[in-house]
């Protein structure tokens, strides 16, 4: 019998643990078992089998020690690969976490093969149903999506799951009410993988690129079929033809016998990207993102695993996409803050999973942007990697002119509309662009009606007994949601703390300015993208398809509007509150503000008629306002890189920030004391440690939340001090009902 070590990949563990397992020694011999086979183990007093993955095969153990054998083979994924597992290890030690959570990152979710499955639906009317949403019977948010999606019919409960972003145990709790029934049905095999709305987007068909984009073709192609790893920053003005330049650069490489990956920040942008590469490449595409089903997900990740398609185009996770010979990565609009995992171990950032992959295949990373990271950038500066700039429209449009209102003059003088959301200029640019028969985009950074509900008689702020934060008013079900927690509660008559009747609605957000529109325009059609309406199956592709078809004038949303997207007729593009993004509590903040204003204004005047965009602001001399007002990244750089260097944040250092979080406050706060005092103790003079402070938002879904900090000029400085952390006096294992996250920022 043979000795081999595996990771567990249900184990919740902090830290790396490998099991030692028995084998038969034929098992190994005959290939049956190698390293990355996954396998059944029994596991714990109680034998249950779970699943691992082979790592080690030829481990040595404590010979005291009884040890348990293999059950078998799993059958249902394939070994990883030796490629596969040199990515987890790299993983394991960039994020600093269990190989087991990197693993699960490369295999996709077991899909049903024929077997039956749950459904859900109604067992009310969807009379009833509006009723319990506006009625305030029903205290959860999801709880209301799910019952309105089902009103169109039974849903498969795993994919309603996935879509609204839900656990299962969600519709037993609704069974159990009575509200919904589950059954089980054979799992439906006909399924169109493609949304019939994606096929209403505007594509293009190939065209010559111009000087500018041929200089950048040409550079990236000499760097892509040397077959060596390369990264390379592709600065581009809004409509600076990178999307053809991505195209033309990927039927290349598969022209080659190579695969390419295209990544985008947001699965708004997916229906678009696709249709582009659909047109050009038809079959030849598999698309990864994470509202597909697990069986939809299983279908496009066996087609690249098996050969059969050579690009694939994604949101975040598709970086895992299990191409054998990868040769080309672009990373589209790589600013942007999606690229992020913050959910669980591993929180990576894509574009260093992509570095990684690239570096053990020999393949290019392309890092497309207008306004590219301030790490980023300075990277390129530092000539650390390749740097191309694409300085012109492709169509030799102008960029659009920029136009900043000064909201404190427009109160002053009375300029600001009824509402208190439209200024002089921005009603009267609305009205002549949809007089003209052109489109208009507005921009507002939070969902729902408005930001709070305050008393008027002493002040109080309705807020989340979970999470003690503003609840957002909806004017739909005159209710107030928790954009955090998910709790929903009627809008009150009566103030909890005085007993006053007369509540004053403050704050902007997208309904109330979709509401508004309609009442200035009300012939006018009004799409409003934000995650309140693009939950439903297939949402963000109608919606979509609903604007660039000419069907709505108007489109209201949040940042996911702001991206990418390319409609020829859009010819105003408004920012109505830029102080909501600056004034933001993240070293960033500027750094966002600046990239979503920039990336707004690029949605003007991508046709033949120039554009034009509004920003409304008080703080009209923050330099993110004025540098993309006169959509010069460079002045903004060179702003943000002396506060970056004076403060000592990235990319002159790197930051870990450890959370704790648990229902009792002070035992909260007193693991993470004591955890930061552990830390100081080891006296390491490279790391500075900060803290233990309130989180940002410090309470949510009964959680209080506090973070340690820790700074150092490197991140391999500071994984080494956690790992070095880790051995002294278990001094990052919490203990009770307090859990812990680790997540990192800067190189």
């Amino acid at each position: 019998m043979k000795q081999v070590g595996v990771h567990l990949l249900q184990s919740n563990a902090t830290f790396d643990i490998e099991y030692t397992y028995l084998v038969e020694d034929t098992l190994v011999e005959s290939g049956e078992i190698v390293r990355g086979s996954f396998v059944d183990v029994p596991f714990g007093v109680r034998k249950q089998l779970q699943t691992a993955v082979v790592w080690n095969l030829n481990k040595e153990a404590d010979k005291s020690i009884r040890l348990k054998e293999i059950s078998g083979v799993s059958k249902v994924r394939p070994p990883l690969t030796e490629e596969e597992m040199l990515l987890a290890e790299e993983m394991s030690r960039l994020y600093f976490c269990p190989i087991s959570s990197c693993v699960k990152c490369l295999v996709p979710p077991e899909a049903p093969k024929g077997r039956q499955v749950n459904y859900a639906k109604l067992c009310i009317t969807p009379e009833m149903v509006d009723e319990l949403a506006t009625s305030g019977q029903l205290k959860n948010i999801v709880h209301i999506r799910i019952l309105e999606n089902l009103k169109e019919g039974r849903r498969r409960v795993s994919d309603l799951a996935k879509e609204i972003g839900c656990t299962i145990a969600v519709f037993n709790t609704l069974a159990k009410r009575g509200y919904v029934s589950i059954e089980k049905d054979f799992f439906e095999e006909k399924h169109e993988i493609e949304s019939s709305y994606s096929k209403q987007l505007n594509t293009y068909n190939k065209h010559t690129l111009n000087n500018e984009q041929q200089k950048a073709y040409d550079y990236l192609w000499r760097l892509i079929e040397k077959r060596e790893f390369a990264e390379c920053l592709l600065h581009g003005v809004t409509g600076s033809g990178k999307t053809e330049l991505y195209l033309q650069l990927i039927s290349q490489t598969v022209a080659e016998g190579g695969a390419a990956l295209l990544l985008v920040p947001e699965i708004s942008l997916t229906p678009q990207m696709t249709a582009h590469f659909k047109n050009r490449f038809g079959d030849n595409v598999a698309v990864l993102h994470s509202r597909l089903s697990d069986r939809e997900r299983n279908i496009h990740w066996n087609k690249i695993k098996n050969g059969e398609v050579s690009i694939a185009i994604g949101a975040r996770s598709a970086v895992f996409a299990p191409f054998e010979n990868l040769r080309l990565i672009i990373l589209d609009e790589e600013h942007e803050a999606s690229y992020r995992s913050e959910d669980a171990a591993p929180r990576y950032h894509a574009a260093e999973i992509a570095e990684t992959i690239a570096k053990i295949k020999g393949a290019t990373v392309v890092y497309g942007s207008a306004t590219p990271r301030v790490e980023t950038y300075y990277r390129a500066i530092d000539k650390e990697i390749h740097y191309l700039s694409l300085k012109n429209r492709a169509n030799k449009a102008p960029l659009p002119d920029v136009e900043i209102v000064d909201l404190k003059e427009e109160r002053e003088s009375g300029g600001i509309d009824r509402s208190g959301i439209f200024s002089r200029q921005l009603k009267t640019d609305m009205t002549n662009n949809y007089k003209n028969g052109k489109q208009t985009m507005l921009f507002v950074h939070r969902r729902g009606y408005s930001k709070q509900l305050l008393c008027e008689s002493c002040g109080s702020t309705m807020k989340c007994g979970r999470c003690n934060m503003p609840m957002t008013y909806h004017e739909k079900g005159d209710r107030l949601i928790c954009h955090h927690c998910g709790r929903t509660t009627p809008a009150p008559k009566i103030c909890p703390a005085c007993g006053g009747n007369a509540f004053e609605k403050r704050g902007i957000g997208t309904q109330r300015v979709a509401d508004e529109l309609k009442r200035i325009f009300p012939d006018a059609n009004i799409v409003r993208m934000d995650t309140d309406t693009t939950s439903v199956k297939d949402g963000h592709e109608k919606l979509l398809a609903q604007f660039a078809s000419g069907e709505a004038q108007f489109m209201v949303g949040t940042q996911m509007i702001a991206k990418g997207h390319d409609f020829p007729n859009v010819t105003l593009a408004g920012i109505i509150s830029a102080d909501s993004l600056i004034n933001m509590p993240d070293y960033r903040a500027q750094e966002r503000a600046f990239q979503l204003f920039t990336q707004m204004a690029g949605r003007a005047g991508r046709g033949d008629v120039p554009g034009k965009v509004i920003i409304q602001a008080y703080s009209v001399d923050d330099y993110a306002i004025t540098a993309a007002s006169n959509h010069d990244y460079d002045e903004f750089y060179k702003n943000e890189i002396v506060v970056r260097e004076a403060l000592y944040y990235p990319p002159f250092s790197s930051i870990c920030i450890i959370r704790f979080m648990g229902e009792n406050d002070m035992e909260t706060y007193g693991i993470a004391n004591a955890v930061c005092g552990k830390m100081r103790e080891l006296k390491e003079a490279s790391v500075e440690i900060l803290g233990p402070a309130r989180a940002d938002i410090p309470k949510v879904n009964n959680k209080y939340r506090w973070v340690v900090t820790l700074k150092s000029c490197s991140r391999e400085l500071l994984t080494r001090f956690l790992r070095k952390a880790s051995q002294e006096k278990d001094i990052l294992k919490t203990t009770g009902k307090v859990a812990k996250s680790i997540s990192f920022h800067g190189r």
